[in-house]
């Protein structure tokens, strides 16, 4: 049996809408991400196993799959969460349209605290978790 003995969260913003790997505007999102998560995670690069949770909280008809938003999270943070995208675990994404009802996932009030100031976003958790046998 594995037990986590400490996980460490780091949490950050990308504001507006999200955008697909698909996308040709990936590159650019990419880039926005990156540049945001750098001032979020330390210097030094985890070898740690990871979890990514991805929460898209948007007021427009959504046209992307959240998936493809995942790759291209992903694909930004090799090198500055991870080595790699292969230590990622575990990826929970999920798309909250804020013109209807939903119920609040579990996880941190932090979620809808960004809606004071867009009116659309994506919120990334990455928890690192040291485990032990």
């Amino acid at each position: 049996m594995t037990r986590i003995i400490r996980a460490t969260e780091y949490r950050f913003v990308i504001p507006g809408p999200a955008i697909s790997f698909r996308s040709p505007k990936s590159g650019s999102y990419k880039r926005l991400v990156r540049r945001i998560a750098k001032g979020v995670f330390p210097s030094r690069v985890s070898s740690l196993p990871q979890v990514v949770f991805l929460d898209y909280f948007h007021r427009s008809r959504r046209r992307v799959d959240v998936d493809n938003v995942a790759k291209c999270v992903l694909d930004a943070l090799n090198g500055l969460a991870y080595k790699d995208d292969q230590q990622v675990r575990v990826q929970a994404t999920e798309a909250h349209d804020l013109r209807e009802s939903f119920i609040l996932p579990v996880g941190p009030v932090d979620l809808i605290k960004p809606l004071r100031s867009y009116p659309e976003y994506l919120f990334v958790r990455v928890r690192l978790e040291q485990t032990r046998a």
